[in-house]
């Protein structure tokens, strides 16, 4: 399990069709990302990248992990920006202490 963030990084590597067009969606170094996927194939022990110096493909492998990948990673995404929503969203009990001519006059027309 200590190749997810690998995983996300190939997810847009494969989604690009570009190391340097990844690199710059993601902020990072090309030759970091280069490096890092593949630290990834040498761990799965298959190469998923066809790379030429005009393009890169994915090999039979990584169209399998890509598409498999491309779940994990969008799932976790979505659970993220999920849980962010949560915060931006103010929730639970609001106690309120005034005199009740105040609150007849003002919040009866906001909760009302």
């Amino acid at each position: 399990m200590n190749h997810l963030n690998d995983m996300a990084l190939f997810v847009e590597v494969a989604r690009a069709r570009s190391f340097r067009k990844a690199a710059e969606a993601l902020g990072m170094p090309n030759s970091t990302l280069s490096r890092r996927i593949s630290e990834l194939e040498k761990a799965i022990g298959l190469r998923l990248l066809h790379r030429t110096t005009r393009k890169i493909e994915l090999t039979e492998a990584g169209q399998l992990y890509y598409e498999r990948s491309k779940r994990i990673v969008d799932e976790a995404r979505l659970a993220h920006e999920q849980l962010g929503a949560m915060l931006e969203q103010p929730s639970g009990v609001l106690r309120v202490s005034l005199p009740v001519d105040l609150a007849t006059l003002y919040l009866t027309p906001i909760i009302g």
